[in-house]
C-alpha cells in the first residue's frame, strides 16, 4: 500500500516537471519567435551569406599596330572571413603550412576584428596553390579572382609604360597618367554560401557587376621600338656611356614612335631596379642642347634677314678674341652662311646672333618651343630652361647660339627639329592614340594633330633643310649618319655638361647627340639620338657616339614605314670636319 502511494508521488512529480520544461520550452519559443526574431534571423543571415569583391579587369596597353605591350590576366588569390571562423586557432594551424605563413600572424588577422568579413591571406596565388587552398575545407577561407599585370615584351618601352602596383594602381608612365581609364570599377556581389564557403546564388538586388577598364592605344610602335633601344644599347656599351636616351617622331603629327632610355628595367619586376633605371630621362633630364642648338637659332636668322644664302662671315681663324671664342681644333676664316652650320663653327654662330640680338634670340627659343612642357601626356616632364630676357647679358648674344646659357631635354630638341622638318608648324608631341572600350569601340580619339606654333615660314623651314642640313650629313660633321637611298638631314651636337660638385661647365663630362630626319624632300621620321657621359678615349663628339645609331634607326624604319627609297647616297667614312 505504501508502495503504491510512493509510486503515484513519484509519478505526479516527473509529470509536473515535465509540464514545467515543456511550459518553459514554449515560452522560450515564443520569447525567441515573437521578441527577438530580427536579431537571430540577420544573424543566420550572416553566417549563411558574405559578401564577395568583383574585381574589374585592368584595360590592356597596346601599340600603334594594335600589339598587347601590357594586359592583366585573371588569377586567384586567398581570402578570409573571420566572422565565420568559429575556432580560429584551429583554421589558422591548418591554413598556415599551405599559405607558408605563421600561425600567430593567421591567427591574429582571424581575431583582431571577429566582426571583420573579408580580409587577403594571398594575393595571385599559383594554381597550385589555389587547388592546395580547396583540399582544405576551411570554414570561412576560399579563393576570388582578380587581375594580375604583365609586360608581354619585358622592358620594351618600359619608362613609357611604367608600372602598377599590388591593387593594380599605376604608379608610373602612362599606368599612372590614365589610371582611371585603364583602371574601370569593381563591383560587388552578396552570396548564398554552402559549408565550404562556395558562391551558390547570388542575392539580385545586391549585386553591383564590375566595369572592366578601356583598352589605351599608344603612339609608340614596337617594331621600331625594339629597334631605337637596340641602337641606343650598342652606343651605351661601345662608348661606355652613363646612359643614352632615342626617340622616333613622325614630324607631321607629333606622334612618338618609339622612346628609348638606357639604362632600363623590367616591369614586371620593377621594385628589383634601382629608381634610377626607372627615369624617363627623355622627358625628365634636361641639359644644354650644344651645336644640336644651331638649326634653330640659323634658321631664324635666315628667316629675319639678317643673313642670306651664300653669305660669307668671318670666323677669325678659329679665335675670336673680343669675345674669347674659340671653334674647338679648326681654324676657319671665311665660312658661307651654310657652311657655318654644315661646319657647326661656334664663331660663325656667335656673329649671328650679334646680328640677332637679344630680344629676337629670346623669341626664337620661345618660338621652337624652348623653355616650356611640350605638354606630353608623360608624367614628370621638364620644361628645361630658358632664362628671362632680362637676366641675359651680352655674353648671352654669342653664346645662345651655339647652344649654352639655356637647356632642353631630348623631347622639347627633337620636338623643335620636327617644326622644321613639318614646314616650320611645331605640333604638341603625342603618346597616345585613343581608347577602345572592350568591344573595341573607339571611346576617346586622341590622334588630331595639335598645332601648337609656327616657328618658320615653310619657304624656310625647306631652304634649312635642303640647303644646310642635307649638307650637314653629306659632306659635314654628320656623315656617318648616311643612309644608302635616302637623302637625310640631320645636325650633330656636343655638349659639356655641368658639373654637380663646382656649378661650373664641365671640361670632362659631355653628351653626344644627333638630329635627323628623312627623307628630306618629304620628312616623315625624325630621330634623337643622345649618348650621356661617354668614355672620352672612345669618342664623344656628336658624330661620332650618336650619329651611328641614328643611321641604325632610319635605315630600318624608313622600310619599315613604307617609304621606298629614291635615290643612292654613296657612303663616305666620317670625316672630322668640326668639332660639333
Amino acid at each position: 500500500m505504501i508502495e503504491a502511494i510512493r509510486q503515484r508521488r513519484a509519478a505526479r512529480l516527473l509529470v509536473g516537471s515535465l509540464g514545467l520544461f515543456l511550459a518553459g520550452l514554449g515560452g522560450w519559443l515564443a520569447y525567441i519567435q515573437v521578441v527577438v526574431p530580427e536579431p537571430l534571423a540577420r544573424r543566420a543571415a550572416q553566417q549563411m551569406h558574405m559578401q564577395m569583391p568583383i574585381r574589374a579587369m585592368r584595360g590592356s596597353i597596346l601599340d600603334a599596330k594594335l600589339r598587347i605591350l601590357a594586359t592583366s590576366v585573371e588569377v586567384e588569390s586567398v581570402f578570409a572571413d573571420p566572422f565565420v571562423i568559429s575556432n580560429p586557432a584551429d583554421a589558422a594551424a591548418k591554413a598556415a603550412p599551405v599559405l607558408g605563413m605563421d600561425p600567430d600572424v593567421l591567427y591574429r588577422l582571424f581575431t583582431e576584428d571577429p566582426k571583420r568579413r573579408f580580409v587577403w591571406l594571398a594575393r595571385r596565388v599559383s594554381p597550385e596553390l589555389a587547388e592546395a587552398v580547396r583540399r582544405l575545407r576551411v570554414y570561412g577561407i576560399g579563393l576570388v579572382a582578380e587581375g594580375e599585370r604583365h609586360y608581354a615584351y619585358g622592358s620594351l618601352a618600359a619608362h613609357v609604360l611604367g608600372f602598377v602596383g599590388q591593387e593594380e594602381q599605376g604608379l608610373e608612365g602612362v599606368e599612372r597618367l590614365f589610371d582611371e581609364r585603364l583602371r574601370g570599377r569593381d563591383g560587388r556581389a552578396y552570396v548564398l554560401a554552402d559549408g565550404r564557403r562556395r558562391p551558390i546564388w547570388s542575392e539580385p538586388d545586391q549585386f553591383v557587376p564590375a566595369e572592366d577598364g578601356q583598352h589605351l592605344v599608344l603612339t609608340i610602335d614596337a617594331v621600331l621600338q625594339s629597334v631605337a633601344e637596340e641602337a641606343v644599347a650598342e652606343a651605351c656599351e661601345k662608348f661606355r656611356a652613363a646612359s643614352a636616351t632615342a626617340i622616333v617622331m613622325d614630324p607631321r603629327t607629333g606622334a612618338i614612335l618609339a622612346m628609348a632610355n638606357v639604362p632600363t628595367y623590367d616591369p614586371n619586376r620593377y621594385d628589383a631596379y634601382p629608381a634610377d633605371a626607372r627615369r624617363n630621362r627623355a622627358v625628365t633630364d634636361p641639359s644644354p642642347p650644344g651645336s644640336t642648338g644651331k638649326p634653330f637659332i640659323a634658321a631664324v636668322a635666315l628667316e629675319r634677314g639678317v643673313v642670306r644664302l651664300g653669305e660669307v662671315l668671318y670666323c677669325e681663324d678659329g679665335f675670336w678674341a673680343a669675345e674669347r671664342l674659340h671653334d674647338a681644333g679648326h681654324r676657319y676664316g671665311n665660312l658661307a652662311f651654310e657652311d657655318i652650320v654644315i661646319k657647326s663653327s661656334n664663331i660663325g654662330m656667335a656673329k649671328l646672333g650679334k646680328r640677332l640680338g637679344n630680344e629676337r634670340l629670346y623669341e626664337a627659343l620661345m618660338g621652337f618651343g624652348f623653355g616650356r612642357r611640350t605638354g606630353v601626356w608623360l608624367a614628370g616632364e621638364s620644361a628645361g630652361r630658358v632664362y628671362p630676357l632680362a637676366r641675359w647679358t651680352r655674353y648671352s648674344t654669342t653664346r645662345i647660339p651655339f647652344g649654352q646659357e639655356f637647356s632642353a631635354t631630348p623631347l622639347q630638341l627633337v620636338t623643335a627639329f620636327a617644326a622644321i622638318a613639318n614646314q616650320g608648324r611645331l605640333v604638341r608631341p603625342q603618346i597616345v592614340r585613343g581608347a577602345l572600350d572592350g568591344c573595341g569601340e573607339v571611346v576617346a580619339d586622341l590622334a588630331k594633330p595639335q598645332v601648337v606654333g609656327q616657328a618658320l615660314r615653310p619657304e624656310t623651314a625647306r631652304t634649312m633643310i635642303e640647303k644646310v642640313l642635307v649638307g650637314v650629313v653629306e659632306r659635314g660633321t654628320g656623315t656617318a649618319c648616311q643612309v644608302e637611298g635616302y637623302r637625310v638631314f640631320g645636325k650633330t651636337g656636343t655638349a659639356q655638361k655641368i658639373d654637380p660638385e663646382t656649378g661650373a661647365v664641365s671640361h670632362t663630362r659631355f653628351i653626344g647627340s644627333f638630329l635627323a630626319g628623312a627623307p628630306a624632300e618629304n620628312p616623315r621620321v625624325v630621330v634623337l639620338v643622345a649618348v650621356n657621359e661617354p668614355d672620352r678615349s672612345l669618342g664623344y663628339y656628336g658624330g661620332t657616339v650618336a650619329a651611328p645609331a641614328a643611321k641604325k634607326i632610319l635605315a630600318e624604319a624608313l622600310p619599315y614605314l613604307g617609304v621606298a627609297p629614291r635615290e643612292t647616297v654613296h657612303e663616305r667614312p666620317p670625316t672630322s670636319l668640326a668639332s660639333d
